[in-house]
């Protein structure tokens, strides 16, 4: 499933991933992303992989559709887990299919990450609750 944050005055989203992934929980988050996508024209992405188990054939069909026709849609991406094998993966296959910039964090750095996500910087000295 998905858990979603929006930053309506900014251009960022943040999703955190859990459990299985099924259509349904596409249908849910693509009508959001396609209006910060019409409003910002290329949005940034804050994903959080929690105890992800797996995505359904079908849910995987609708994320496929999502980066074919918003391939150059996303700016950044950031993505946290606490497994290091999964944010390899996940940043080796999200540069395959998106020319956005894609950087992996550990789970721990997750205000980092989403400080990241936000402006492109790595730089924390301002606090990420204002985001």
């Amino acid at each position: 499933m998905f858990d979603t944050i929006d930053y309506p005055e900014q251009n960022l989203l943040s999703l955190t991933i859990s459990g299985t992934l099924e259509k349904e929980h596409y249908d849910a988050i693509i009508p959001l992303l396609e209006q910060k996508i019409a409003r910002w024209g290329r949005i940034n992405l804050y994903l959080d992989v929690r105890s992800f188990n797996y995505i359904t054939a079908t849910a995987l069909w609708e994320d496929i559709k999502l980066d074919v026709r918003h391939w150059r849609d996303f700016n950044r991406v950031a993505i946290t887990s606490d497994d290091d094998n999964l944010l390899k993966a996940a940043a080796a296959l999200a540069t395959l299919v998106s020319p956005a910039e894609v950087h992996h964090f550990p789970l721990e750095q997750k205000e980092q990450a989403l400080h990241w996500a936000a402006t492109g910087t790595t730089e924390t000295s301002h606090s990420t609750a204002s985001l």
